[in-house]
């Protein structure tokens, strides 16, 4: 089955997915950076203090996700899904009627919390759960909402704070995820419901729970987040999940920075970025038949090399074509990230504990988010060049790879035997 056939056959779950993925990106560092000079002004804060309650707000948004999050596996889908939707929307109104800073803090909390963490588990989750042959494809549709927000939003958002101020931009975020994303997803759901799920299996009903097994799913595990931190397989993918965060919210975080260090203009830094969508959304579609072909456990030992890959090109040289290849390559990983773990989950745990599962690797990942800007600035401030700490990246991700490899067949021989 190709992709035209497996949107055809499932349109609504499809097209929830990707619109699920796509507005999440209200809560992601990409678009929350453009309000930060804004909120410094208006609060008073200096830039160590804004990261400060960003990080915070951000890790606190992380421990949240661990109990919300494996919800999913015993709510209705339905139920959950407009759930995790009118919390991004309340958490936008908040921000923009924050008239002090503990309201702030608490707006960006559930900004962090529904948008860059629930919206992506939710979306993410129902893809892999309802797709067994075709798990790989239907990850990449659905991861494809990202890059389209990373193209879209920045530039909408940016403008209509210029034109506009960044109270009135939230609240049209705010209504615009209640004209589109809510409606939307009630329709997407609502035919889910009528729907028979890919190549004429039988769909989980909207209106069931998502954890009630079908009979396929009888003999498996139920998993406790308890159960899972005390697996061997926790130990192995856990650091690969934290690393992707870390650099890659580093990266964008610092790009500005990192322009002016190899003395490129900060536009043709940003113009640059336009590669690494394109290969992301090039990557995110080819990562799709090759999870459904090798397995994911296959390609996940190599998820990271393209984006140490890019890091040894941008640290050969000062020359400005160097950046678009290293966004090109950074872009890469980016576009096999989410496909790719999404299915792991599924393989390595199943599908009845799924939500629990992803819940876990995704507090690893958010608490990776906050902390990557503030081990750089630790790094930079005691004047490591970014050119060192990258060759330190290279290293570890090279080290981490053989880890990987070599656990994995251990622990793949010893479930076979």
């Amino acid at each position: 089955m190709n992709y035209l056939q497996l949107f055809r056959a499932n349109p609504a779950i499809l097209s929830f997915g990707m619109m699920l993925v796509f507005f999440s990106s209200f809560g992601q560092t990409f678009v929350v950076s453009l309000y930060i000079p804004e909120l410094m002004a208006a609060f008073g804060l200096s830039s160590s203090g804004f990261s400060s309650l960003y990080a915070v707000a951000t890790l606190l948004s992380a421990s949240t996700l661990i109990f919300v999050g494996k919800r999913i596996d015993h709510i209705p889908l339905k139920r959950f899904a407009l759930f995790v939707v009118a919390g991004i929307f309340l958490a936008c109104l908040l921000v923009a009627a924050s008239w002090h800073l503990g309201v702030l803090f608490i707006g960006i909390y559930a900004i962090r919390l529904f948008g860059q963490g629930l919206l992506m588990h939710t979306a993410m989750t129902t893809m892999s759960r309802y797709f067994a042959r075709a798990r790989g494809k239907a990850l990449s549709i659905a991861a494809l909402g990202f890059p389209l927000g990373e193209a879209v939003f920045p530039v909408l958002v940016a403008t209509s704070i210029g034109l506009l101020g960044w109270r009135e931009t939230l609240v049209l975020s705010a209504a615009l995820i209640g004209t589109a994303l809510f409606p939307f997803s009630l329709v997407f759901l609502n035919r889910l419901a009528k729907q028979r799920i890919e190549e004429g299996q039988p769909a989980e009903a909207a209106g069931t729970k998502t954890g009630s097994p079908s009979p396929e799913k009888g003999s498996e595990k139920i998993w406790k987040q308890s159960e899972v931190v005390r697996t061997p397989w926790f130990y192995l993918f856990a650091p690969t999940v934290f690393l992707v965060g870390f650099l890659q919210t580093a990266l964008f975080f610092f790009q500005t920075f990192i322009a002016g260090d190899k003395g490129w203009s900060t536009e043709w830094m940003a113009g640059s970025i336009v590669a690494y969508a394109a290969s992301s959304i090039v990557m995110s579609m080819v990562a799709g038949p090759l999870i459904d072909k090798f397995s994911a456990r296959r390609l996940f030992p190599f998820m990271l090399i393209p984006l140490a890959g890019g890091l040894m090109v941008l640290s050969m040289g000062n020359h400005p074509v160097i950046a678009p290849l290293y966004w090109l390559l950074v872009g890469f990983t980016g576009g096999m990230n989410s496909p790719v773990t999404s299915a792991l989950y599924a393989e390595i745990f199943g599908t009845r504990s799924l939500g629990a599962v992803r819940s876990i690797f995704t507090f690893v990942m958010v608490v990776s988010t906050a902390l990557g800007p503030v081990v750089y600035s630790f790094l930079l401030e005691r004047d490591i060049s970014f050119d060192q700490i990258h060759y330190g990246v290279i290293v570890v991700v090279l080290i981490n790879m053989l880890f990987i490899l070599s656990r994995m067949r251990f622990l793949s021989s010893r479930t076979s035997s």
